[in-house]
């Protein structure tokens, strides 16, 4: 079986926190598609991830992840609207416009989550997107993301 292209392996100059390749003391998050619009991301939290409980996983890096996996995700489909592989000619870029979490359950620090975001709604400027974080298959958290489309002088490069 062919290992999938992961999204932030594609995405030239990728320097977030979250989910820059080019960022070694980020979270190395990976994303790639799983179906039309579909995503999926598998995270290894560290104890260093850690809630006030050392069993937990901290909200703060459950909406990190979620928003780079929806914000990854949504590049991957402005590349593909584009009719291009991701990081292929002129840059594309989104950016977090809304990120709202709802955390439903604790999610353990000790095994894989997985992150699964659907588009909903794609605009020009605009994608929308649904994600799931599972923990030991049951759903921890819920986001809905919303990534907007920001000019390269956004980049700063």
């Amino acid at each position: 079986m062919t290992k999938p292209m992961m999204f932030q392996d594609q995405i030239p100059n990728n320097h977030c926190y979250g989910c820059g390749a080019e960022n070694p003391d980020g979270l190395q998050i990976k994303s790639y598609w799983t179906a039309e619009d579909v995503s999926s991301c598998v995270f290894m939290p560290s104890s260093h991830h850690s809630a006030g409980p050392l069993h937990f996983l901290n909200g703060g890096i459950i909406s990190t992840i979620i928003d780079c996996h929806c914000v990854c995700t949504a590049i991957a489909k402005g590349y593909q609207l584009a009719g291009r592989s991701i990081g292929e000619g002129e840059t594309i870029w989104f950016a977090t416009g809304k990120l709202d979490v709802s955390f439903l359950k604790p999610v353990a620090i000790d095994c894989e989550v997985e992150l699964q975001a659907t588009i909903q709604e794609t605009k020009e400027n605009k994608i929308t997107i649904d994600c799931q974080l599972l923990s030991k298959g049951v759903v921890c958290a819920t986001a809905n993301v919303v990534a907007v489309r920001v000019p390269n002088e956004w980049l700063g490069n």
